[in-house]
């Protein structure tokens, strides 16, 4: 399989480049920086300022995915860095449709990065993906409504399009989970808030499994929660992360004190969905971490 991919040099992209390169023919990079090939990746220089988009005709791809934005961990969402975010994704988004809309032989399918906070907060309800459900819309919502938006177009040229809801990612090299353990290492852990809100959590190494998965099951389309089938409270996570820390968790940051501290961000640690991965599981999908405990000692390895 040839696989074209944007947004190859983060987190989730670096991990799933590393897994490609052991069983794909091909690895297609977009990036905006020149780079020399090795093995077999490729690196193709897109969005720079007054060049026209690449041509991807002479390539044979076969599935494209699509992680390419700005973080939304690093910084302040001050607003021109809220603006940064919107349009990082859905310029990168536009662009590669439009790329994608050219070659006559078109990729059998597209999976495009998006979010669980496409949902709204709440402790009650439990999101499955393969119900329409209510959307959220304060701007992590309507940023993953454009976001999907823009990648739903592809469908009309008869691709496959999948949505990967992703929740919290857990690895050693990225996302919220090295600050989390710094954090209890220092004695500095505990409850968020009221510590009620969900966290629905996913190994990395499970993400990898699950775009894999994906790209092999054709009849996985549409919106798909990318998280573990055990959610927890974050009163929950940060007593199991102490304990196997062998830290306390009795230091309880206040509501307020997190959004002074973090601004409009802090709802990424104070609000939370409980999202269950029913079309992965209902597919026969076996999550190699399914548990928050067997997830942690991996990672506490």
């Amino acid at each position: 399989m040839n696989i074209l991919l944007a947004g190859g040099t983060g987190f989730i992209g670096s991990h799933l480049v590393h897994d490609f390169e052991k069983q794909t023919d091909h690895i297609y990079i977009l990036t905006r920086h020149k780079q020399k090939d090795y093995a077999n990746v490729h690196f193709i220089e897109w969005l720079q300022e007054d060049v026209p988009l690449p041509d991807l005709s002479p390539y044979e791809i076969d599935a494209v995915i699509n992680l390419a934005g700005t973080s939304l961990s690093e910084g302040r969402w001050t607003a021109e860095r809220k603006r940064e975010i919107v349009t990082s994704r859905i310029t990168a988004t536009s662009a590669l449709t439009a790329m994608l809309r050219k070659l006559e032989t078109k990729p059998q399918v597209l999976l495009n990065a998006s979010a669980i906070g496409i949902y709204p907060p709440s402790r009650s309800a439990i999101y499955l993906d393969t119900e329409i459900c209510e959307k959220d819309y304060d701007f992590l919502g309507r940023t993953v409504i454009e976001w999907e938006k823009t990648a739903s177009e592809l469908t009309h040229y008869g691709m496959r399009v999948v949505y990967l809801r992703f929740g919290m990612i857990l690895g050693t090299d990225g996302g919220g989970f090295p600050l989390f353990e710094k954090t209890f290492q220092s004695f500095l852990g505990g409850r968020y808030g009221n510590g009620r809100q969900w966290y629905s959590w996913i190994h990395i190494e499970d993400v990898v499994r699950a775009v894999n998965f994906i790209l092999q099951t054709p009849e996985l389309s549409g919106g798909i929660n990318i998280t573990a089938p055990h959610p927890v409270q974050q009163k929950k996570f940060a007593d199991l992360l102490a304990k196997k820390l062998h830290r306390p968790s009795k230091l309880p940051i206040p509501k307020a004190a997190l959004k002074l501290a973090l601004g409009e961000k802090a709802q990424l640690v104070l609000a939370g969905q409980r999202a269950y991965p029913e079309k992965l599981l209902s597919h026969h999908f076996e999550f190699q971490f399914p548990t928050l405990s067997e997830a942690l000692d991996d990672l506490l390895e």
